[in-house]
């Protein structure tokens, strides 16, 4: 990561559990964006002890716990958050209708446990997965970005056995359309 870059972690669908490997690569973060289904009261707590963070209401959550959608702007970045975005293999027509108003170079969501990291047009889509208990088939993971006003470098870690990170993905997108 560049001198000048943003560093940016993106969790989702914890449900409840912050594995402490999640915790230990967030330590030293700008910013961190939870996209959901936080389900347990402790977890934002010791996020924010670590660096501000954005989070937005997952279909767990209690309504009270945060706003639906969330916009912000981050290292230069416009982006969207919310926790359904996904439906029939792409964003949904409420996300396209959002962004076809008022544009987000980055929309990051959950729901789906799956990680995705993909560019359509000029927006980066990025689904960090589920690091909570592992569900379905899915690997559980995180994601990290590195934002500058040149490109968006972003990695996705998988959880493995003893508490190690392998690296899912690594992608880098240059910023804007």
């Amino acid at each position: 990561m560049s001198a000048d870059s943003f560093r940016l972690m993106i969790l989702s669908d914890t449900h409840g559990q912050l594995p402490r490997e999640v915790a230990r690569a967030c330590e030293g973060a700008d910013h961190i964006i939870h996209a959901g289904d936080v389900g347990g009261d402790g977890i934002l707590p010791e996020l924010e002890s670590m660096a501000p963070v954005t989070v937005v209401c997952g279909n767990v959550d209690r309504a009270d716990l945060a706003p639906v959608r969330a916009r912000l702007r981050l290292g230069g970045w416009r982006i969207l958050v919310q926790h359904i975005v996904w439906r029939g293999g792409g964003p949904s027509g409420e996300v396209r209708d959002l962004l076809s108003g008022e544009e987000a170079d980055l929309v990051v969501f959950g729901h789906t446990h799956e990680p995705l990291c993909r560019r359509e047009g000029g927006t980066v889509l990025c689904n960090p997965g589920s690091c909570g208990q592992r569900r379905f088939s899915l690997p559980r993971s995180y994601a990290e970005a590195a934002l500058s006003a040149d490109e968006g470098r972003f990695r996705t870690f998988g959880l493995a056995a003893g508490g190690t990170a392998d690296i899912l993905y690594d992608q880098k997108f240059p910023f804007g359309g």
